[in-house]
């Protein structure tokens, strides 16, 4: 009923479904947390040369009580994270891609998804898809998509931030 060779709608997918949401959540937040550790590292690295216990020190500091660490990759947390760096997330992104409105709006409603999704939220559910919002695979692929994007400029604008704050070619 979910898989086979011949033509037609699947049913039983509203599982497998789920668990895409839920998975692309998962893996956003951690490539997320990923690039902004990577990020203090390369400032902590470049803010003292040559002294391993300050870097550790700058380093510990730019991740301290990281949003990241506990909740969502929401908007919110990616600006206030990425903002230790000494720039506006946002208007930075959308100055790199006039998308970014998009991809923002995506990782909200991924992220409401995913916390009705993973509470067994039934309101917000319903209210998602009286929004047009639903945990679909058309859905899933448009937040994918979105939120690929929104990934490649994160990573290209600190890449950039960081080289500028600095004064060296970006870092990766």
């Amino acid at each position: 009923m979910v898989g086979g060779s011949g033509r037609g709608r699947r049913w039983r997918t509203v599982a497998l479904n789920e668990a895409l949401v839920l998975r692309l959540a998962a893996e956003f937040q951690g490539f997320a947390r990923d690039l902004h550790d990577l990020g203090c590292r390369q400032f902590a690295a470049w803010a003292s040369p040559g002294s391993r216990p300050l870097e550790n020190v700058i380093h510990s500091r730019l991740s301290e009580a990281r949003d990241l660490d506990r909740g969502n990759a929401h908007p919110g947390s990616i600006g206030k994270d990425f903002g230790r760096f000494g720039f506006e997330v946002w208007p930075a992104l959308m100055r790199r891609d006039p998308q970014s409105a998009t991809h923002n709006r995506s990782l909200e409603h991924l992220n409401l998804a995913r916390n009705a999704l993973a509470h067994a939220d039934v309101a917000t559910l319903a209210t998602l898809r009286s929004q047009g919002v639903t945990p679909v695979l058309n859905t899933f692929r448009m937040w994918r998509r979105d939120l690929d994007a929104l990934a490649a400029n994160l990573d290209a604008e600190l890449a950039s931030q960081l080289g500028r704050l600095f004064g060296q070619p970006d870092p990766w």
